[in-house]
């Protein structure tokens, strides 16, 4: 016995959003480490900058530490809150040059030699990594390059201690070595998630792109359903029409097709919300009614308890009347008809079966009774179809929600 089925792998279900490593969230994390530095070496400075105090020129002396420590805390703030980071890091690196700049005019005697550096190398690294936040990376590396030169210059002077110009140099080179490695690490950083942004972007754009696709594949899907139920299949009732019970069926489905036509769906459950089987199953016998189909169908207990969403119920329930509708014009006269509507395991199960003529499903057929109206109607809902049938010995088609192949009943139809 052949078997011929229309199956469409579900969508898979969205799980909760990434958190992929965007721009934004590296600015935040360079900032509060900017925030933890400016905590730790300003405190680490503060006795340096008040034993220094007494050299200084006041009030001047006390208005620089004042500023500098200042925003070294402001910094901070800033950093852990992550609010106007880079306007108020700006503080710290400009109020530093600054201090640098005045440093050999702030000391009382700027001929005498003054015992220790300048209280304001402890804090140099620190001006150098929020400059790389406030400041762009162009900036930032002529910032990298002209601070520790204009501290080398000072170094040497008597009011910056009267270092030599090896020593000056080294230092120099030091605080613009950590200074460089800080902005290198942190452009690394923020190219690498301007890529991860960019890629999530595209994946965006994609998703939306196959979302689009499949909408418009199910929107021609649906037409093309509807332009046979509603339409085709009327016409060709209507011209077979040579008995009573062919011309009540005729009428019934041109009725159908012209409410459907002039509302776009006939009492749609699409958009309902959950529907019941139980549901599916009532309209189907309400259908069988009035077209005089002649089918028996199920005991509403047999369906259970599951619950589909409107389109799906729609879906099965257009796909079973259109595979009723085959079965009378083509399983010939005085034949059995039945339909099952059943929970399974949680699957809805719906079959529609007869003894009548049947055919062979593995011959190619281009008739849009089965290949639109059931095959991909069902399939474009994420459910699958099966059609079991072999000329002479009837038909039974089964339609499934949601898609599954069960490794336990792949001989199922075979029995």
């Amino acid at each position: 016995m052949s078997l011929r089925e229309s199956e469409l792998a579900p969508v898979p279900r969205r799980r909760g959003p990434l958190k992929p490593l965007t721009r934004l969230s590296i600015e935040r994390i360079i900032g509060r480490s900017v925030a933890v530095f400016s905590v730790v070496f300003g405190a680490q400075a503060v006795p340096f900058a008040i034993g220094q105090q007494d050299e200084l020129k006041q009030p001047w002396g006390a208005v620089l530490a004042i500023l500098l420590f200042g925003g070294l805390l402001l910094t901070a703030v800033a950093g852990f809150s992550a609010r106007l980071v880079s306007t108020i890091t700006a503080i710290v690196p400009i109020m530093f040059v600054v201090a640098l700049i005045t440093w050999p005019l702030s000391v009382s005697d700027p001929a005498v030699v003054q015992p220790a550096p300048p209280w304001l190398w402890f804090i140099c690294n620190i001006a150098l990594a929020a400059a790389v936040v406030a400041f762009s990376p162009q900036v930032t590396a002529v910032y990298l390059v002209v601070v520790p030169a204009v501290y080398a210059v000072v170094r040497t002077t008597p009011s910056g201690g009267g270092a030599d110009v090896l020593h000056a140099v080294l230092d120099a080179v030091f605080t613009a070595i950590l200074g460089a490695a800080i902005l290198i690490l942190a452009e690394l950083l923020r190219r690498a998630s301007d890529g991860a942004d960019a890629a999530q972007a595209g994946a965006v754009a994609r998703y939306a792109e196959a979302v689009r696709q499949h909408a418009t594949e199910v929107e021609r899907t649906t037409v093309d359903s509807i332009v046979h139920d509603g339409v085709l299949t009327a016409m060709l009732s209507a011209a077979r029409a040579f008995t009573a019970r062919d011309r009540t069926l005729a009428v019934g489905m041109a009725e159908a097709s012209m409410n459907r036509l002039a509302s776009a769906a006939a009492t749609p459950l699409a958009g309902s919300g959950a529907v019941p089987l139980t549901l599916v199953r009532d309209r189907l016998e309400k259908t069988i009614e009035r077209l005089a189909l002649d089918a028996a169908i199920t005991p509403p207990d047999d369906a259970g308890d599951i619950e589909l969403s409107g389109e799906v119920a729609q879906s099965l329930g257009d796909a079973a009347v259109q595979a009723l509708v085959n079965s009378r014009q083509h399983a010939g006269d005085g034949v059995n008809r039945w339909v099952s509507v059943t929970g399974d395991n949680g699957v809805a199960v719906i079959r529609v079966g007869d003894d009548g003529a049947g055919f062979d499903p593995s011959v190619r057929s281009e008739r849009l009774g089965v290949r639109v109206s059931i095959l991909e109607r069902v399939a474009a809902s994420g459910g699958r179809a099966e059609i079991e049938s072999a000329p002479g010995e009837g038909t039974i088609i089964t339609l499934r929600w949601p898609h599954e192949i069960p490794a336990a009943r792949d001989t199922e139809l075979d029995d």
